[in-house]
């Protein structure tokens, strides 16, 4: 049984995909031995490797369009637009107070920390402490501010961070890539939720019923903020796995869905899943 350490990459709603390539790799005798993820892909990892990613796929599968909506808290006077508390209480109740070390298979979830300008690796301490800090995206998810530390996502730094699993004993490093932009793809259409209160600068960006294409030119604030990181964490992504190339690249399209789409997480498994098995047949014909 070949075994595997995994690195699932950041990238907002797109990482639901990284469900689908853990399906794919367990269904094809894969034995995961570590996982190091980033933003979405440290909360996927971190399921994953404390044994409750049923229970969370089941939950993020049964999202709708509404049921995100209530999920975003949103606050003009924090340094995040997002507060991010509703969410990270139903990641609580399935994870409770788990101790990274205390996890059967090794796991890391990398963040950035503002004050020093490096990367944040952590690979013990409260799991739900880590992901915090791993997905907050500055300027739309509240950071985490310590006394010597100002931490955000890392995918600021590290969109697919596979240099923690470089020592791992494991016979591949496969990792799966959300910021790829292939050819020929659509574009992501978005509109706004209805948010009563809070002024177009800061409505969140979804899907429009209707598919007509929102230009960048009517974009709002919250839409640029998530435009300038995702163009970042795309560059970044091409750097650091030039640095270190992964055996199996999982290439997730970045125009698959928009940032905050979490209510297309069965679409998202499913392209998951066709991604792991086609980056698989491709490495097996090497």
């Amino acid at each position: 049984m070949p075994t595997v350490a995994l690195v699932l990459g950041s990238g907002g709603a797109r990482g639901n995909a990284h469900i689908g390539v853990i399906q794919v790799l367990e269904e094809q005798g894969f034995d995961i031995v570590s996982v190091s993820g980033c933003s979405m892909g440290a909360v996927v990892g971190g399921m994953y490797a404390a044994g409750k990613l049923p229970l969370f796929t089941e939950w993020v599968s049964g999202l709708s369009r509404f049921d995100v909506f209530r999920l975003v808290d949103m606050s003009l006077l924090s340094m995040g637009a997002i507060r991010g508390e509703k969410a990270y209480a139903i990641l609580e109740d399935l994870v409770g107070d788990q101790l990274i070390e205390d996890l059967p298979i090794p796991y890391t979830a990398v963040a950035t920390d503002l004050v020093k300008q490096q990367e944040v690796w952590f690979q013990s301490g409260k799991m739900m402490d880590a992901i915090r800090a791993s997905v907050a995206v500055p300027g739309m998810i509240m950071p985490v501010t310590e006394k010597d530390r100002f931490l955000v996502d890392g995918g600021l730094l590290n969109p697919v961070p596979i240099m923690p699993t470089v020592a791992d004993q494991a016979d591949l490093i496969i990792a799966v890539n959300l910021n790829i932009n292939i050819e020929n793809s659509h574009p992501i259409q978005v509109s706004n939720f209805n948010m009563a209160g809070y002024s177009d600068d800061w409505k969140v960006p979804s899907v429009n019923a209707s598919k007509s294409q929102r230009s960048h030119l009517q974009w709002n604030k919250m839409e640029m903020l998530n435009q300038c990181f995702e163009t970042m964490q795309a560059t970044m992504a091409k750097y650091k796995m030039a640095g270190y190339e992964p055996d199996v690249e999982v290439k997730i399209d970045r125009n698959a869905c928009s940032f905050f789409e979490l209510y297309r997480a069965k679409e998202m498994i499913e392209i998951g899943r066709h991604a792991a098995q086609e980056a698989l047949q491709a490495k097996q014909k090497i």
